[in-house]
């Protein structure tokens, strides 16, 4: 390229890009799912095994942040019937997430198991920043970005929380989110 710093702007060039292309890829994904035309591929998974994977793909990124991941996954867990690559696009998303608003020396604690009710729950649990509810109101909206995102540096377009809890619903599953300032986040 004739001169170093041309590689540092196409490296920027490149990260803007994929910005762009991953919030173009959030924004069809859920105008699918309002619209219902969202393919899902039904069919019996083992839940652990996809949490296991997600976990394994986000640990470099819990490594930068000095971020410790916990796992606690019951053998005995029965298979859901769900999309797999739904089920793994939420996990991404609540993992990405919890590391990005925990910080060093914080854990994320993700866990399944049957609840009272017969049904799998799949659990992620942070000790970080948290939000009071005027912010996790904020955070489910759309396009919504709370000041402590800029804060902590997370660049994101403000659709994870939305779509991973459309993604849920898409899976008729619940979505259930607790927090509180300085308290984590469990979702």
């Amino acid at each position: 390229l004739g001169n170093e710093r041309y590689v540092d702007y196409m490296r920027d060039i490149r990260i803007s890009g994929q910005r762009v292309v991953g919030l173009i890829n959030d924004l069809q994904e859920l105008t699918r799912i309002e619209t219902g035309k969202l393919d899902l591929a039904f069919s019996n998974q083992n839940l652990n095994e996809l949490v296991e994977n997600c976990v394994a793909a986000m640990q470099a990124e819990a490594n930068r942040a000095r971020t410790i991941i916990r796992t606690s996954l019951p053998n005995d867990l029965p298979q859901v019937n769900a999309d797999a690559r739904s089920v793994r696009q939420i996990m991404l998303n609540l993992l990405s997430n919890s590391i990005k608003f925990t910080g060093a020396g914080g854990q994320v604690i993700v866990s399944t198991a049957v609840g009272d009710d017969r049904h799998v729950v799949l659990r992620v649990r942070d000790t970080g920043l948290g939000m009071s509810e005027k912010d996790l109101e904020a955070a489910m909206e759309p396009f919504r970005q709370l000041a402590t995102s800029s804060r902590w540096g997370s660049g994101g377009t403000g659709l994870g929380l939305p779509l991973t809890k459309a993604l849920a619903e898409a899976n008729r599953a619940r979505f259930k989110i607790r927090s509180g300032v300085n308290a984590g986040t469990l979702v």
